[in-house]
């Protein structure tokens, strides 16, 4: 039974990754992309010691109740569905293609919901070298004009954490302008 669960879990680990270096790589810039500065707008990097204890990129994806709502949460990034949020009940996934950067995928990609859904995200790994903590915010990464849309949010600088009220899934990160 053990060499069972044993294989199991390697098999799981090897979608997880297959999924992750197929999904996860994104349009959205990371840490090596030109495209990371717009309009003096710098999206958040990761100290290095806190980017390299994390790994590489990271994946979770979790089926949230359409009637009951749900958590899914992956590191530093929490997304909290209430109730009738959602038509059905509908997977959803963050992904963190870069850990080196605060970006995150929310997906499924393009879903838009029925009532506004909380999303969290903490900075407290962050490298402020060079930042002004009290300009940091949200944003969503627009494809279309290829640069990085502010939204409302609340920044706590105490918890190190942003919150923002979010009506559409996309790529979303922390920047700094």
């Amino acid at each position: 039974m053990s060499k069972r669960r044993s294989f199991m879990a390697i098999i799981t680990a090897l979608t997880v990754f297959c999924l992750v270096g197929i999904v996860g790589c994104s349009q959205i810039p990371t840490a090596n992309d030109e495209a990371e500065q717009s309009d003096n707008q710098v999206l958040l990097k990761r100290s290095p010691s806190a980017a390299k204890i994390l790994g590489d990129s990271a994946y979770v994806e979790v089926i949230v109740s359409a009637d009951q709502g749900g958590v899914v949460s992956l590191f530093d990034v929490e997304l909290s569905f209430p109730p009738k949020a959602l038509n059905n009940d509908t997977l959803i996934s963050i992904s963190i293609p870069d850990m080196f950067v605060f970006a995150n995928n929310f997906g499924t990609d393009g879903l838009v919901f029925n009532v506004p859904v909380h999303a969290k995200m903490s900075y407290r790994d962050a490298d402020l070298s060079g930042v002004d903590e009290d300009r940091i915010k949200m944003a969503w990464y627009n494809d279309a004009s290829d640069h990085w849309d502010i939204i409302d949010c609340e920044l706590d600088t105490v918890d190190k954490t942003v919150t923002a009220y979010i009506t559409h899934f996309s790529a979303y990160g922390l920047i700094s302008d």
